[in-house]
């Protein structure tokens, strides 16, 4: 098989993207990661004071500045109401706000019993001034009592809204995916492109795609649910999920695919006439075809006369068709074709011109698949060496029959 300089420069392209992608999603992930201990772990923020924590939250005022700070806000209790869970009571206190034209609504959970005149519920209900301190956006500490003394209770919320760790979270898992199949891709590609003859290559195709739709899993779970578990989890999961169907069925895919022959029959041509084609071989049988391949009766060959009526030169020796099967990636690039358009002389030519003008929609050539006839030198030049020639579906019936033919030809 011939290895491609097409493979070494896809794999480098590849290598090249997962190494742009991935290296712009780990700072990303990172972001997201302080992101989130910045809002979940806010206790952290405290006064230190020669070297020392002090345990005194920083609240914003006169020496500490947003956003390093708690914001404080005192509020107006207009309503309270409780509802009894198993291990804890859920309390839900309706708030004016110090403009006294906005309300709001805030649930938390608390241990402490709502009969209790000391808790926070107690005290809001009681009639006593509640405040509320905010960290980025989010309730994390509401304070029932007055603000000197130590005749006050305080709870600590466990709301998180995750706006802050979501965006990076969700576009960092994009990029995994997005980073990871391109490298998938450009390893396959250097470690068994070269030695896999499928013409398209779904080993490396498929995993991409996998890679890619689990990469949009965890961002739907960093939208979801907000942490850094839960996104790798997903991401990991999906992956394995969609990874381990796609390459058993490529496994299946490749063992049915290779050993796959085409049932054509030979059928001898009544004229000659072109067909596009091509030939490949090593010594007399490496023929540089840039035009079609003309078949007809009891010869097969080539010639730079459009017409075929002079410098017809037929193939340097007989040959016996082993087998025909669709065209391989490792095949020389004169017969891997992916469609192929059918030969059409001068006359052709002005005819299709003619429709295409009088009709807006005139008749297309429509492309067909190419087969491949593996062929064996029977004499002559390169005796026993393979050959390789390469024509349309439609057409490799006439072509099989011409080389029958022209076999037949020689003593």
């Amino acid at each position: 098989m011939r290895s491609g300089i097409g493979d070494f420069v896809r794999a480098g392209v590849g290598l090249l993207l997962a190494v742009v992608l991935l290296g712009a999603a780990w700072p990303l992930w990172q972001t997201a990661q302080q992101a989130r201990g910045d809002d979940v772990d806010f206790w952290k923020v405290a006064i230190v004071e020669n070297g020392h924590r002090t345990g005194q939250l920083k609240v914003c005022g006169d020496l500490n500045r947003k956003p390093y700070c708690l914001q404080r806000e005192r509020v107006t209790v207009r309503d309270s109401a409780y509802t009894l869970k198993r291990s804890r009571t859920k309390y839900t206190l309706e708030l004016t706000r110090a403009d006294h034209r906005r309300t709001m609504e805030l649930a938390y959970s608390d241990t402490r019993s709502h009969d209790e005149r000391d808790s926070v519920y107690g005290r809001a209900r009681a009639g006593e001034p509640v405040t509320l301190f905010w960290w980025r956006g989010s309730v994390r500490m509401i304070q029932a009592g007055k603000d000197s003394g130590d005749d006050r209770s305080v709870v600590h919320t466990s709301r998180y809204p995750g706006r802050l760790f979501t965006a990076p979270a969700a576009l960092a898992s994009v990029l995994w995916g997005l980073g990871l199949g391109p490298l998938w891709a450009a390893m396959w590609l250097l470690l068994r492109g070269r030695r896999n003859p499928l013409t398209m290559a779904w080993q490396w195709l498929a995993p991409v795609l996998a890679l890619a739709t689990a990469g949009g899993v965890g961002a739907l779970a960093a939208l979801i649910e907000p942490r850094p578990r839960a996104v790798v989890l997903s991401f990991a999961v999906a992956a394995v999920a969609l990874l381990v169907p796609a390459l058993l069925w490529l496994r299946w895919w490749t063992r049915t695919r290779l050993p796959r022959k085409c049932d054509v029959e030979p059928v001898e041509p009544v004229d000659l006439h072109a067909v596009d084609g091509a030939v490949s071989g090593t010594g007399a049988w490496k023929l540089a075809i840039k035009g079609p391949l003309y078949v007809g009766p009891d010869v097969i060959g080539t010639t730079p006369d459009p017409a075929a009526k002079v410098a017809l030169k037929p193939l340097p020796g007989p040959l016996r068709v082993i087998t025909v099967r669709p065209p391989y990636r490792s095949d020389p690039r004169a017969v891997r074709r992916y469609s192929i358009q059918p030969y059409l002389d001068e006359e052709a030519r002005a005819q299709r011109a003619e429709q295409q003008r009088w009709y807006s929609r005139g008749q297309q050539t429509q492309p067909t698949h190419p087969l491949v006839a593996v062929c064996e030198v029977l004499d002559g030049p390169g005796r026993g060496s393979e050959v390789l020639i390469a024509a349309p579906e439609q057409d490799m019936p006439e072509v099989l029959g011409a080389i029958a033919a022209h076999a037949r030809q020689w003593p």
